[in-house]
């Protein structure tokens, strides 16, 4: 299962850690500590330009479900429409939105 961490989290993490290594390179008391502590601090720096690249997907879920209603209700509701099958908009979209809910919640780990 994949596991997933909020990049905002991520970035204020890393910038935490920059920061440090900032403060530990400004007190270094030689040149070669000072060199570490930059490549340390350039190396979050890289991090962070790097997640700036990811990009992070907003969900519409009114959207998409009137795309799947569309896609696949309307021919549901006509071939089948002898047996009985009936579901509302509201009944699909409350199911939806359920699972997408408990979704967030494992992702949380609740």
């Amino acid at each position: 299962m994949e596991q997933y961490i909020k990049k905002s989290a991520l970035v204020a993490e890393i910038e935490s850690k920059r920061k440090y290594a900032q403060t530990l390179g400004d007190n270094a008391i030689n040149s070669s500590m000072q060199q570490f502590y930059d490549g340390m601090k350039q190396g979050c720096v890289d991090i962070l330009s790097f997640l700036d690249t990811l990009e992070v997907i907003e969900v519409d879920l009114d959207r998409e479900m009137q795309a799947f209603a569309l896609l696949y209700l309307e021919p549901l509701k006509i071939s089948n429409s002898n047996i009985g099958i009936s579901i509302t908009m509201a009944q699909l979209y409350s199911c939806a939105k359920h699972f997408f809910e408990l979704g967030l919640k494992a992702q949380k780990g609740e």
